[in-house]
């Protein structure tokens, strides 16, 4: 399966947030939109940064409470990994294992078309279990 194809299924919504703005505005952004990561854009094209829960702690454990008047651009990552829409689902497992994120912005050409997290593809596959367990169980039942 192809990530164009996982995003036909799941949407392609993306919570996003512009690099203006502080920390607070993330938090309240990330509870709006129920999500774990904003992808940083001012125009919702080009990706400037990624900012994630695991990146709010890290300027938690860096600034303490006075995190929260932070600018955005300097708690955020940089330097994104991104996967592209045609690639298949395979490559953002392999991503996310590498680099140790769950989190892959999805790219067409060279704007912005998606993000698949870690939970899109528990339940890919826990789909694909269920077609395989229905498969086999038609085969046991008509091979009697």
């Amino acid at each position: 399966m192809s990530v164009k194809q996982l995003l036909k299924g799941k949407g392609t919504f993306v919570p996003v947030i512009r690099s203006d703005l502080t920390l607070q505005h993330v938090i309240e952004q990330l509870d709006v939109d129920e999500a774990g990561a904003l992808v940083v854009t001012d125009d919702s094209r080009k990706i400037l940064g990624i900012i994630t829960e695991r990146d709010i702690a890290r300027g938690l454990k860096t600034y303490g409470r006075n995190v929260v008047d932070k600018p955005l651009r300097e708690l955020m990552t940089k330097d994104v990994v991104t996967v592209d829409i045609n690639e298949p689902i395979t490559t953002v497992l392999d991503l996310m294992d590498r680099h140790k994120i769950h989190y892959v912005p999805v790219i067409e050409g060279r704007a912005l078309a998606g993000i698949i997290n870690m939970l899109d593809l528990v339940k890919h596959r826990l789909g694909e279990i269920e077609l395989e367990a229905n498969a086999l169980k038609a085969y046991v039942a008509g091979s009697n």
